[in-house]
């Protein structure tokens, strides 16, 4: 433990157990599959795409939830999807356009007729493409190293494909370039991981990345045809959305699902007076991840954004969770906050790089939403908010417990209680220097504020 470390592990732990006091009930480990992606990864609709940020829809029972529903970090519309097979209404807020495109198809019911020409489409990808012309390239700067040559040209051939067999029925184009956007990572050399992007001709070993031999590990994973593994990919990925589109025909309030694209820090004008008896959702943790970056082969590729101010202006405009967001906009001291940030290491890479502004915004901006939650929630409701914490410079970072204090002692509620669900675990680098005793501290939890 270095020189300016200002707290001991034992004063750390205590500050912790200060913080906390009084919050945490009893653990609910049944709900451990139901707060993160895998919860729905297999499900009907829900597995269009893969969103690793999302959780389960079946929330919504285990937490006895009624309608209206507000989530207003919505990602790909895992609480709207839910809510509209139980017939209840709810509404989502994202930032992410492309999060909010993969909602709006899931919602939108397709007709037969259009189904068939979804199957017009996949008919045609059995063979190759010989006169569709490729769609302009994306303004990417990486894009040459995203994917192999062939590939690109199949994806940009059937990419016209698509809109020329959509005909002008939007409907209908949006669902399959979903399909289409879908299969990206499959088919790239690229995918994602923590905070970014790997590429798939390096290899990771205990030692570290090593360089895989150039044409054996394309040949590995797409074959000897790459232009045939474009088009099966997108093949088996449309068949699996017409199978899907089925639970459509069902049942279900799918006309009563609202999507606004913007931020949750924005929902004084985006709701207005809206109110809602439920609210949940699971905000970006204070884990530095800017899912922009992760995401970002789709969002060029996908037409969402055209150029770098445009992933800029997203960045910025983000949660101040990761080091790309908006750090001068202006924060409201927090005092918990800051007796967190004291214990941590000033001679560690996370405190040179900012990750202190970067604490102090992302509460300030949870502070914001837990007002608006607050100020949109019918009098007997509740709201939930699923919420990781974090470790930095040898310090955990309690976000959990911070925010069900933040809900009482500045958003407005007038209780909280924090439910531990799975625990998370740390890097090795975070292991070591917090120790055995600190790992208890590291949790994912659920968070209600009544």
């Amino acid at each position: 433990m270095t020189a300016t470390k200002i707290h001991s592990t034992a004063g750390h732990s205590a500050l912790l157990d200060e913080i906390e006091e009084g919050l945490i009930g009893d653990e609910r480990p049944d709900l451990a599959s139901l707060v993160h992606w895998r919860g729905s990864a297999e499900r009907p609709l829900h597995r269009w795409y893969r969103y690793r940020e999302g959780f389960s829809p079946a929330l919504i029972d285990a937490l006895g939830l009624a309608g209206p529903i507000l989530d207003p970090f919505s990602g790909c519309g895992s609480i709207l999807i839910g809510a509209a097979r139980r017939d209840l209404s709810a509404t989502g807020i994202d930032l992410n356009p492309l999060a909010n495109f993969v909602t709006r198809v899931k919602l939108t019911p397709l007709d037969a007729g259009q189904l068939s020409l979804v199957s017009a489409l996949r008919a045609v990808l059995t063979e190759p493409l010989r006169s569709a012309e490729p769609w302009p390239m994306p303004g990417l700067s990486i894009a040459g190293k995203t994917f192999e040559p062939e590939i690109c040209d199949e994806l940009l051939r059937t990419r016209s494909l698509i809109e020329d067999l959509s005909n002008g029925d939007s409907q209908l184009r949006d669902f399959m370039l979903l399909g289409w956007i879908s299969i990206l990572e499959q088919v790239g050399s690229y995918f994602k991981e923590g905070n970014g992007l790997k590429y798939r001709n390096r290899r990771r070993t205990t030692s570290g990345y090593v360089e895989r031999v150039d044409g054996e590990w394309q040949r590995e994973r797409f074959g000897t045809d790459q232009r045939s593994f474009v088009r099966s990919c997108l093949f088996e990925a449309l068949k699996r959305m017409e199978d899907d589109a089925a639970l459509w025909s069902q049942g279900g309030a799918w006309d009563r699902q609202a999507i606004f694209d913007g931020s949750a820090l924005d929902m004084d004008v985006l709701l207005a007076d809206q109110k809602f008896a439920s609210i949940i959702f699971s905000p970006p943790y204070a884990n530095r991840f800017d899912y922009f970056e992760a995401m970002k082969v789709e969002l060029w590729f996908g037409g969402f954004v055209e150029s770098r101010d445009e992933m800029r202006s997203l960045r910025k405009a983000s949660m101040r969770s990761h080091l790309a967001a908006d750090l001068e906009r202006p924060w409201e001291e927090i005092a918990a906050v800051e007796r967190v940030i004291e214990c941590m290491d000033r001679d560690s890479s996370s405190w040179r790089m900012g990750v202190p502004d970067v604490l102090r915004g992302y509460f300030d901006d949870m502070s914001t939403v837990l007002g608006e939650c607050r100020r949109c929630l019918q009098p007997g409701g509740k709201c939930h908010v699923v919420v990781g914490n974090s470790a930095y410079a040898g310090t955990i970072v309690p976000s959990d417990v911070l925010i069900a204090r933040l809900g009482v002692e500045s958003a407005g509620f007038d209780s909280a209680e924090v439910t531990p669900v799975r625990h998370l675990t740390v890097a090795p680098q975070q292991r070591a220097v917090l120790g055995d005793a600190m790992h208890r501290y590291m949790r994912e939890s659920l968070v209600t504020l009544w």
